[in-house]
């Protein structure tokens, strides 16, 4: 009995250690990238393929992958200068994986999981963020960062800088992203090294944009309910925005008019490709009614984009475990306008969500529309 406990006891420290491991993942080895290369090098002998010249070397391509080689033997030998891997070929009975079982459709926080982050927020600026450097020269360093659009990720990048006889050379995964799913697996190899200054400039860079927190991604509002804090759209502040700061940020509108309304005061519209906003005038004072974005890269509450799919955005807000197909309420009485609440309405031509909130200047809603599953416009108005 005494060695079962024992036994046991080891046991379940080895389980927790190992999922202490998983929580905990290591840096991109120089040995994962080798050996993607080296398992599409062998599914390209295998399907017997010829190598054919290419801009810098020879290329091969396979279905659903390719290898840019540096001479055209294609052998074991073979030196793989890069190996890219695409979404095709997922049915087949032994799917092709990147390192660590990167896959085309893979949604983009399982592949993030897969690595370091010691920026989870992914702070930085509008177009990129570091997600971990370890390591210093002249030992190896390794290196994690994205690329994006505000919030939309559209690029992981994982790197190991090494020394050689050259200098020092990076090699690397690239991964692409596409409406939050990977697109590709694409590793590279260095067909020449870096000089010493060449390699701290480059780690430099990064260390600098390790240290960035102009632009947040992912604050603390993700999956919960619509804020006051939440209503920017196109970088304006919308319950206290005025025409001029409008102007200011968007440039001068295409099409300016002013009519007067029922009520002695008059409203204004002004309008740029692809955003609208409507102001009423009463004396003096000027208050926004409402602010579209219809196209184009403008970002709205959260990091959303026209083109967004509508389940990218509604996993941004609250919403119960089970979505509705067919429309329904997301969070709080919708039914009764009580705000805050969420509601999706489902029609012939497209879904809406409606997200309303509570601010000094009456009720605010969010309001995004949908067609064939894609956002096509946002909206900041009062109920």
């Amino acid at each position: 009995m005494k060695r079962l406990f024992i036994f046991l006891t080891a046991f379940a420290l080895l389980l927790s250690h190992s999922a202490f491991a998983q929580e905990t993942p290591k840096p991109l080895a120089l040995a994962e990238i080798e050996q993607f290369n080296q398992l599409l090098l062998d599914r390209a002998i295998t399907d017997g393929l010829e190598p054919f010249a290419w801009e810098e070397g020879y290329l091969v391509r396979g279905e659903g992958y390719e290898l840019l080689l540096s001479s055209g033997d294609l052998s074991g030998d073979s030196v793989v200068l890069s190996a890219a891997l695409y979404g095709l070929g997922l049915e087949q009975e032994q799917p092709l994986e990147g390192p660590r079982g990167i896959r085309p459709d893979m949604k983009e926080e399982d592949l993030l999981a897969l690595f370091p982050n010691d920026n989870p927020y992914l702070s930085g600026n509008e177009d990129s963020a570091v997600l971990y450097i370890a390591g210093e020269l002249p030992a190896a360093v390794y290196a994690g960062f994205v690329l994006r659009r505000g919030r939309t990720l559209t690029l992981t990048e994982y790197d190991v800088y090494f020394q050689t006889q050259e200098g020092v050379s990076r090699a690397g995964i690239q991964v692409t992203i596409d409406q939050g799913l990977v697109g590709a697996v694409r590793s590279f190899f260095p067909s020449r090294g870096l000089s010493q200054e060449e390699a701290r400039e480059a780690l430099d860079r990064l260390r600098a944009l390790q240290e960035e927190t102009g632009y947040i991604a992912y604050g603390d509002g993700a999956g919960t309910r619509l804020t006051r804090e939440d209503l920017v759209l196109a970088g304006l502040d919308f319950v206290d925005l005025t025409s001029a700061q409008a102007k200011a940020a968007l440039g001068e509108p295409g099409n300016e008019e002013t009519v007067s309304n029922s009520g002695g005061g008059s409203l204004m519209t002004l309008q740029w490709p692809g955003a609208e906003a409507v102001f009423r005038l009463e004396g003096e004072t000027e208050r926004a009614m409402r602010l579209t974005v219809r196209e184009g890269i403008l970002e709205g509450p959260r990091g959303l984009r026209i083109g967004d799919s509508l389940a990218q955005v509604i996993s941004r807000f609250e919403h119960g475990e089970d979505l509705p197909d067919e429309g329904g309420a997301l969070y709080g009485d919708a039914a009764g306008q009580e705000t805050p609440f969420g509601v999706m309405v489902a029609g012939p031509e497209g879904d809406t969500l409606y997200y309303a909130v509570k601010t000094d200047k009456g009720n605010a809603a969010l309001i995004l529309e949908f067609i064939q599953g894609a956002l096509v416009s946002m909206t900041l108005t009062y109920l």
